[in-house]
């Protein structure tokens, strides 16, 4: 029997528009998709085209993907735990797994930044002096250069973005030339151009946190005895802003502080010196409008020998999954003031870091035209890379 992939004349597939095919194979999960690109070449044609990277975005699962060194290892994991919710209460975590050589850049001890659209970006190089910007399902990635005259820089950070607007995908750069110099630099590379540019002064970024994208922007909290402002980066117009902070107790916070984005809000997660289990959630219901701040989420762990709590993904009938100290993931009830099962555990492992994730089919091929070239960890055009196929429901990890 033939197992190559062939059109069937005369099938449901057939007779149906282009763009009802899209809408429907937008909906499913993304190995089932990976699996019809395998075995029809209606399929492949379809999900190759650039048309369908947006409507399968935008119907995407949120995703945490953690970055995981294991003990004694210089090879780092990527391990994906996509939150499926479904009808009543409960939600499913289905996992994937992105490795060097099969979905990563076979680069050791890699750096990972930030993701925008389903892209990773990626430090790498022995001076940090090389970016991946790579798509793991689609197994593809490109190279971006650091001149070496600037790799020994101090405060180096790199975040991918996307304008506003959706047609330009640009790495933002924060430096500063010496250690005493007192105001960083910035520089952007647009994917397609292959140079970097100066975009002069800027706000230096020390972390970004789990989800800090919101509006074509990145961004970051500004923080010595208080939390003086919210930092960001518009993609867009290239500039740094600033944004008002909630007003939030100052001079009463313990030094935690994390940004996120819930439900499509801006929102500033808090714990004060006097209330040391107690977790405030600011939330900005109006962006960019600083009296639009309010106080919506309060919750009580039950794990106070925890050092940080971090809110990841709001979850509907008042449930919300929070990152413990970089190593588990926790469901935590909001209404009932409880906090149930662990959702993930990270063991054995030397060093954790995690971001948002939501897997896409954006090409680079698509969006890096112009480039040097597009590389592939392998052959996974058309064929589901093993890793992927790990990918399994845990009903340890099944909430109710």
């Amino acid at each position: 029997m033939d197992d190559t992939k062939e059109e069937v004349p005369n099938t449901i597939v057939t007779k149906l528009s282009a763009d009802v095919m899209v809408d429907i194979l937008s909906r499913f999960p993304v190995k089932t998709i990976l699996s019809f690109r395998c075995v029809c070449k209606t399929c492949l044609r379809l999900i190759s085209d650039k048309d369908f990277a947006n409507p399968h975005l935008s119907r995407s699962p949120p995703g945490i993907l953690i970055k995981v060194l294991p003990e004694g290892g210089i090879s780092s994991i990527f391990h994906l735990f996509q939150i499926h919710e479904e009808t009543g209460k409960t939600f499913k975590v289905e996992r994937m797994e992105f490795v060097p050589e099969t979905n990563l850049p076979a680069t050791a001890n890699i750096e990972l930044m930030n993701s925008c659209n389903g892209l990773l970006c990626l430090s790498g190089g022995e001076f940090r002096n090389v970016i991946h910007v790579c798509n793991p399902i689609l197994c593809e990635h490109i190279e971006i250069h650091v001149d070496d005259h600037k790799t020994c820089l101090y405060g180096n950070y790199f975040a991918l973005g996307c304008s506003a607007t959706g047609n330009q995908y640009k790495v933002l750069w924060t430096f500063y030339q010496n250690d005493r110099h007192r105001y960083p630099k910035a520089e952007i590379y647009t994917i397609k151009t292959g140079h970097w540019r100066s975009v002069g002064n800027g706000f230096s970024i020390g972390r970004l946190d789990f989800n800090t994208s919101l509006h074509g922007c990145i961004h970051w909290a500004r923080y010595e005895t208080s939390l003086e402002c919210i930092c960001s980066f518009d993609f867009e117009s290239e500039q740094f802003k600033r944004l008002q902070a909630p007003p939030i107790c100052d001079g009463n916070l313990d030094g935690f502080i994390r940004l996120g984005v819930l439900k499509d809000c801006l929102s500033v997660t808090v714990r004060k010196w006097d209330a040391p289990y107690e977790i405030h959630v600011w939330v900005m219901n109006e962006y960019g409008v600083q009296e639009s701040w309010s106080k919506q989420i309060l919750f009580k762990p039950d794990y106070h020998h925890f050092i940080s709590y971090e809110p990841l993904i709001l979850l509907r009938r008042g449930k919300i999954l929070i990152l413990l100290d970089g190593e588990l993931v926790v469901c935590y009830n909001i209404e009932k003031i409880t906090s149930w099962g662990r959702i993930i555990k990270c063991e054995n492992m030397e060093d954790t870091h995690a971001i948002a994730y939501n897997p896409s089919f954006v090409s680079l091929h698509h969006i890096a035209a112009g480039e040097e070239q597009v590389l592939r960890t392998n052959t996974g055009l058309t064929e589901i890379p093993m890793s992927l196929t790990r990918g399994s429901e845990d009903p340890a990890e099944k909430g109710d």
